[in-house]
């Protein structure tokens, strides 16, 4: 039965729409060939680094790519690629055993199925041996393990030392799940392919559902798994062995079915295509945070493959821009030439900026604008971009001016700083308190030490620790009459006779007593000897004396005089009693010893602790020793 020539021309019509659009289609041309795109970098961000994995349907690496062959799909928008560069990274491989009870049946030979694959796995090692490119780890179920290492010899070591004893009912799943988290440590040279061989038996029940976990978590981490099932070979077409097959295929790996009697493949079949890479870079159009979608497109071959999409989240945040210790005020005053009385001085400002990025990814300027009320004053294209000069020659009058500057990056994201008040006088009659202090600060510092010099001064002379020459010399005349070294009557404050010369006018400060103290003890000097050693004054209650001055109030220095050699008590309003500690030299009133029990002082009366001599002198007096007078043949 022939068709309507309308019906003809409508089903060729069809068919050339078939045609074109199987031609057209990228999954039919790029079935077989694989393109996977590394986890990508941001630490550079504008600038993304990442490495492209691409190869034949027959598994083998394509050689020879340029950047023109590739392009970047970043959320829906295609960018150049700036660098292509092809890398030999190595691989970070992990072998993961886990035994069971397929894994004891042996031949005729009596040699186990396990046994064939560990052999076929210690030949591999052997070939490799002396290379350190690929990084390798082991992990067996109750068995050796060990990460990271780059001694082949020690891993084929280990692999042989174990022996499964046929108890394990495997597979271990968690086990596989370690591994796949060994794989994608941080690698030591950028770009290594991952791995797994995954040595396991066959699944006795479904698996699915947590197989596609790993699957996902596989492609997530760009680790590629290898499966090694231990089985016989009528279960190869099983629900459960085709589970396994597809979990290898989903990360890009394969599954390989042993039942004691199939050709071992060797690991280099799968990992030396893993050990080259090409180094991608490319410049990011990203200007908002969230998450975010980037692949690779490959044209090779007259082939356009794409990788699969990649999901990632990234914070992108305006720059931020401030001004770097900016003037409150700007005096603008006569430069001080009488030829030119109009020439003001500052001519110009010069004004720093800061800029920083928030995000953490510290990016290329593009401009930075300097405002002054508003109105765009100077632009800065090219370095510095933090710097500006403020022309201030056209200001003849007082102002306040509002400054503001604005930046903007590479990826056209721009920010604005807070406004900054600025007051420019010109001419101010009113002299600037800073200013002056500013000129004239070498003379204020002068002044300030010689006011600070007099107070001490004065201060020393108060308190007695230091005393004029005048002083000293009426201190030494008033020794010579003292009431207890010559038989005279002992008169308080009676003072001394001085000249009649011009510095005595002043009324120069004398040593006191202040208030708060009840008594001193004044050093005794010989009558023609200057006295350099201030009194001990007693400011307590209780007071000790000795030459160690971490147990006495008050430090004595002398051969003679113990660590804690005197004590003085106030018993009550004028009374004070002076006992001895126990020393060797002795303390003494009046040239007599004391003992423990101790004296009560008196007003003048000499005491010596060991052979270092004082005057006792009470602020408030109540009563004089009176002295003693000896009659000849007197024995009392």
């Amino acid at each position: 039965m022939s068709l309507p020539p309308r019906r003809v021309v409508l089903t060729l019509i069809w068919i050339l729409i078939l045609i074109l659009g199987a031609a057209n289609n990228p999954s039919n041309a790029q079935e077989g060939s694989q393109v996977r795109l590394a986890p990508i970098n941001t630490e550079d961000f504008p600038r993304i680094t990442s490495f492209l994995d691409v190869r034949t349907p027959e598994g083998e690496f394509v050689f020879g790519l340029e950047r023109q062959n590739v392009r970047i799909i970043e959320d829906g928008s295609q960018l150049p690629v700036n660098e292509l560069e092809p890398l030999r990274t190595g691989v970070q491989f992990v072998l993961a055993v886990s035994p069971g009870p397929a894994f004891d049946i042996r031949d005729v030979q009596g040699v186990s199925r396990y046994e064939y694959l560990v052999e076929a796995l210690v030949g591999w090692a052997n070939s490799r041996e002396g290379s350190t490119v690929d990084d390798l780890s082991i992990i067996v179920a109750d068995g050796p393990e060990a990460t990271h290492l780059t001694e082949i010899d020690r891993w084929a070591t280990l692999l042989n030392s174990y022996s499964p004893d046929g108890s394990e009912t495997g597979p271990d799943f968690d086990l596989l799940a370690q591994a796949l988290d060994v794989a994608a440590d941080p690698t030591t040279n950028p770009g290594m392919g991952r791995a797994v061989l995954f040595i396991t038996p066959l699944p006795s029940q479904d698996v699915s559902l947590g197989l596609q976990s790993l699957a996902a978590r596989a492609n997530q981490q760009g680790v590629k798994i290898f499966i090694w099932m231990v089985a016989s070979s009528e279960l190869f077409s099983s629900q459960e062995a085709q589970q396994l097959a597809q979990l290898a295929d989903q990360s890009g790996g394969r599954l390989f079915a042993y039942s004691g009697q199939e050709p071992i493949p060797s690991p280099e079949d799968f990992l030396e295509g893993m050990r080259n890479a090409y180094l991608l870079t490319y410049d990011s159009q990203i200007i908002t945070s969230g998450p975010h979608q980037v692949s690779a497109e490959v044209n090779f071959a007259g082939q356009k493959i794409t990788s699969p999409v990649q999901e990632f989240d990234l914070e992108v945040l305006p720059p931020s821009i401030t001004f770097v210790s900016p003037p409150m005020e700007i005096e603008r005053v006569n430069a001080e030439q009488e030829d030119e009385p109009e020439l003001l001085s500052p001519e110009s400002q010069n004004l720093e900026v800061l800029v920083e990025f928030p995000d953490g990814h510290v990016r290329p300027l593009s401009r930075t604008t300097l405002y002054i009320n508003g109105q765009e004053y100077e632009s800065n294209f090219t370095e510095p971009f933090n710097q500006f000069s403020w022309d201030l020659q056209e200001y003849s009058s007082s102002a306040e001016y509002i400054l503001e500057v604005e930046v903007e990056d590479v990826m056209g994201m721009s920010a604005r700083s807070l406004e900054t008040s600025v007051l420019v006088t010109v001419g101010s009659s009113s002299p600037n308190p800073l200013r002056i202090i500013s000129q004239n600060r070498a003379i204020i510092a002068g002044i300030v030490v010689a006011v600070s010099g007099a107070i001490l001064l004065f201060v020393l002379v108060l308190g007695g620790r230091l005393r004029p020459g005048f002083l000293r010399e009426y201190r030494r005349r008033s020794k010579v009459s003292d009431p207890v070294t010559q038989p005279v009557q002992y008169i308080q404050e009676q003072p001394a006779p001085q000249r009649a010369t011009w510095i005595n006018r002043f009324r120069w400060p004398r040593g006191r007593i202040s208030s708060t103290h009840y008594a001193q003890f004044v050093p005794l000097t010989d009558a023609n000897q200057e006295e350099t050693i201030p009194p001990l004054v007693i400011s307590s209650e209780k007071a000790t004396f000795g030459s160690d001055l971490g147990q006495v109030d008050h430090f004595v220095e002398d051969g003679s005089v113990e660590e804690l050699h005197a004590r003085l008590t106030r018993e009550s309003r004028g009374v004070f009693r002076l006992s001895d500690e126990g020393s060797v030299a002795g303390t003494w009133v009046n040239y007599a010893p004391i003992n423990n029990e101790g004296i009560i002082l008196e007003q003048g009366d000499l005491v010596h602790i060991g052979r270092v001599g004082f005057r006792f002198i009470m602020r408030n007096p109540h009563r004089v020793r009176k002295p003693v007078r000896k009659l000849d043949g007197d024995e009392s």
